[in-house]
């Protein structure tokens, strides 16, 4: 593979300024030429790693080890989360701004602001989804669904609800819905970004650019995309700028997939805790990488009593 080493990227450097990133962490990004590249936290080099050359990239999601990627011209292709190599792909016939993963259907966020599923497997049949007018994102966190709409509204769907409730608000348009175990993250066309707890309290505004794109989270540091090619790195839980990466390529869609990681704190939250068995359920049942605590490349049953034992042997 090619590597191609970054002019600013530092992400030990930022883990030393003010939050902690976990260096064990891979963070992906895709672009709007179909590329994908992978930062490695202890080397800063970014390694093209896969490159479907078709249209831009709007979202990249675990699909158990593996990855799903989406385009904006309605593709979703799998590949092996390891090697970048393509496995499987299928065509969904849609226009995408968005694309998130629900057990075994690909949640799609269309161009006209509608919200359908769909099979990954096959891309058909296209299922509606009843939702809030002027969808331009969507995100699954333990079982629930949460869209921004282009009038700056976050809505909740509850699991096994089939109504929204208003979940939060934004002065512009919703460009991006990220998850962090504490809280949601969403930015908007204006730069505006705000944490809201899951669990309730005052949200946090602050600013951060109108360039973003999408967002995710490594340790206590919260990442976001810019269409010029860096991720701004702002502390988690101070909401402060402290650090800028270049990229080699213009960014996207990224995605952020845990490392090292103690594999029995499932909500990495740093505690082994009875809510992480809560956090293993919800992470099994959207496929998610943590949820392979056998290390077997695969989510199965089996991974439930390699999570037990390592729930009991604790983390050092």
């Amino acid at each position: 593979m090619t590597k191609a080493r970054t002019t600013a990227i530092a992400l030990l450097a930022a883990a030393a300024a003010a939050g902690t990133a976990n260096a064990d962490d891979q963070i992906f990004v895709g672009g709007p030429a179909g590329a994908v590249y992978v930062a490695d936290s202890n080397t800063g080099e970014f390694t093209y790693f896969a490159c479907f050359c078709i249209g831009p990239i709007v979202s990249i999601q675990p699909l158990g080890s593996d990855m799903l990627v989406a385009d904006s011209f309605g593709g979703l292709w799998q590949l092996n989360g390891l090697t970048g190599e393509f496995e499987t792909g299928a065509w969904t016939s849609q226009q995408l701004v968005d694309m998130a993963i629900d057990g075994e259907d690909a949640i799609l966020v269309r161009s006209d602001g509608t919200i359908a599923r769909t099979p990954i497997d096959t891309g058909f049949p296209i299922t509606d989804i009843s939702a809030p007018a002027g969808v331009t994102s969507v995100l699954l966190f333990d079982g629930d669904m949460y869209v921004g709409t282009s009038t700056g509204e976050i809505h909740r769907q509850a699991s096994g609800e089939s109504t929204w409730s208003l979940f939060g608000t934004m002065p512009a348009n919703v460009r991006t819905l990220a998850a962090r175990p504490e809280a949601l993250v969403v930015a908007d066309t204006q730069g505006n970004a705000k944490r809201i707890l899951w669990a309730g309290g005052p949200d946090d505004g602050y600013y951060v650019t109108h360039e973003v794109i999408d967002a995710g989270y490594t340790g206590d540091l919260t990442l976001f995309t810019r269409s010029m090619g860096e991720v701004s790195v702002y502390d988690a839980m101070t909401s402060v700028l402290v650090d800028t990466w270049t990229l080699p390529v213009e960014a996207s869609a990224i995605f952020v997939r845990p490392g090292n990681v103690c594999k029995a704190d499932t909500n990495r939250n740093g505690v082994v805790e009875a809510g992480d068995f809560s956090a293993w359920v919800a992470a099994y049942n959207r496929g998610d990488f943590i949820a392979d605590q056998n290390n077997d490349l695969a989510i199965t049953p089996a991974d439930f009593s390699a999570w037990v034992a390592a729930f009991n042997r604790g983390c050092d």
